[in-house]
């Protein structure tokens, strides 16, 4: 039967222990008194490891409702389908925290904005949710072309940002891209990268994989980073 409890005091005695086992396996001082006063600073507990620590994660403010959003008109109507919390059966939209409902307005009242906050507070829903629901009116308006760019510093955020959106934009008639150094030319060869990153043998209805596609039909949600927007207002092809 396995014990389900956990004492974090009892874990880290245990650990330390092995630690220090480890570390006196390799560790031979020929002078006794650095010797000595290693094994001082082990025993006071300084030396290899510190804490334990304990830290109280507050919950975050909430803030105004989609439905908040949506019936004062600063949102498209069927943008809280493409935020549902997860897990929830039936789907139910989230509930915005207060910094994501604030930066909300912020944006759709056309402010640069700037949103510091944890890890984990969705920083990322705070501008793709007035995104989204843009593009959202102006499909309704059947206004072509891109309507966002998001800018990453490094790809890894870039492909991790433009995976969620992509599942997220499924069956909303809207279309998203990734263009970075890594983007296949043809669609043949963005398809088989495409299979071999995702396992997936179909892109979603969403998804625009190949430069090709990008140039030929522009998304309405491009995903890219600095070195490549450059290139793309700079260079004649694209």
């Amino acid at each position: 039967m396995t014990d389900t409890n956990f004492d974090p005091t009892v874990a880290l005695t245990r650990i330390a222990g092995a630690y220090r086992t480890f570390v006196s396996s390799f560790q031979r001082f020929k002078n006794p008194v650095i010797k000595e006063w290693i094994d001082q600073e082990i025993e006071k507990g300084t030396l290899l490891y510190k804490g334990p620590y304990v830290e109280l994660a507050r919950r975050y403010a909430t803030g105004d409702t989609f439905k908040t959003l949506v019936g004062e008109g600063l949102l498209h109507p069927e943008t809280p389908e493409y935020f549902p919390q997860k897990e929830i059966h039936p789907p139910t939209p989230i509930h915005p925290y207060r910094h994501q409902s604030d930066a909300i307005r912020s944006i759709l009242a056309g402010n640069n904005t700037v949103v510091t906050s944890g890890t984990g507070s969705g920083k990322s829903f705070c501008f793709a949710i007035p995104v989204i629901s843009t593009c959202l009116e102006m499909r309704d308006r059947n206004l072509p072309g891109i309507k966002a760019i998001l800018v990453y510093p490094m790809n890894a955020l870039a492909n991790s940002q433009y995976d969620d959106l992509a599942k997220r934009l499924i069956g909303s008639g809207l279309k998203i891209a990734i263009y970075t150094g890594d983007t296949p030319h043809t669609y043949e060869n963005a398809l088989i990268a495409y299979r071999e990153r995702t396992e997936r043998n179909v892109p979603f209805d969403s998804e625009l994989i190949s430069r090709e596609e990008i140039q030929r039909t522009p998304p309405d949600i491009l995903i890219t980073n600095y070195v490549m927007l450059e290139y793309i207002l700079t260079r004649f092809e694209d």
